[in-house]
């Protein structure tokens, strides 16, 4: 391979661990700061989420402008317009798809086990129809149902946290290859042992402070399951009940109310 192939892919490498480790600190430190909070801090880890967003997004536009210096150059200097102006649409795109991810990150949620029980708290004391209760044990099944995935996003979690890992990986053979064709120094190689014992450490740790947080927010789910279960069925208790033959007997008294009024007219 050639050599300077080989030293773009060690740069290359070398700049992606160190994005790639900051990130694994922003998710080892707000996770543990969300497994701290634990049951008190309710469904949604809202600082880990806005920190991820501006590290995420702050990534992103960091590469955005160096493509689109990239893009530039293609066209100015080298007259390339089609390829640039297709880094520059592609670019827009990424900004935009990234920006809506954003959005739809910190979007608060509109629906979850605590909305059910504080909309069923206000609801004490009231008597509801049997159809809006049906409502109420619908959507908390649909929550059941998201809840399932919680294995999927754990073994997702697993993959992206090895990506650092990897990528050391990356860097450390590019620089054993560079070693053999003595073009870097033994302490070099040495040195890049480093990243990936850290980035092995950080992916394990923080597996398991997401593992932590994933059981601990599990429990306030639980628990606010539990209590709009309990609020649905007193209120299905006080819920309206339909009196059997009562639809019939309502129609035999309007049926006799009308012979009467017949007969007294026919009287007069």
């Amino acid at each position: 391979m050639d050599l300077e192939i080989l030293e773009v892919i060690l740069a290359c490498a070398t700049a992606g661990w160190a994005l790639a480790f900051l990130l694994q600190l922003v998710d080892v430190i707000t996770g543990h700061q969300v497994r701290r909070a634990g049951r008190a801090a309710g469904t949604r880890d809202r600082d880990r989420i806005l920190t991820w967003t501006v590290a995420v997004c702050s990534s992103v536009l960091v590469l955005v402008i160096v493509g689109i210096d990239f893009a530039t150059r293609l066209i100015l200097d080298r007259g390339d317009l089609l390829w640039g102006l297709l880094l520059l649409v592609g670019f827009i795109t990424g900004v935009v798809i990234t920006a809506l991810l954003a959005a739809r990150a910190l979007r608060r949620p509109e629906t979850g086990y605590q909305v059910i029980r504080d909309e069923l708290k206000s609801l004490a004391g009231t008597r509801l129809a049997k159809g809006r209760l049906a409502d109420y044990r619908a959507w908390l099944a649909t929550l059941d149902a998201r809840g399932k995935d919680v294995h999927t996003r754990v073994a997702t979690g697993r993959w992206v946290r090895s990506i650092p890992v990897l990528v050391a990986l990356i860097a450390l053979a590019a620089v054993v290859a560079l070693m053999v064709v003595e073009r870097a120094e033994p302490w070099q190689v040495a040195l890049y042992l480093v990243p990936v014992a850290v980035s092995a450490w950080l992916a394990v740790w923080g597996a398991r402070i997401s593992l932590a947080r994933n059981l601990a927010i599990h429990a306030v789910h639980h628990k606010q399951r539990a209590e709009a279960i309990v609020m649905l069925e007193d209120l299905d208790r006080k819920a309206p009940r339909k009196v059997a033959g009562l639809s019939e007997r309502v129609s035999r008294a309007l049926a006799i109310l009308r012979e009467q009024q017949g007969q007294d007219s026919s009287q007069r």
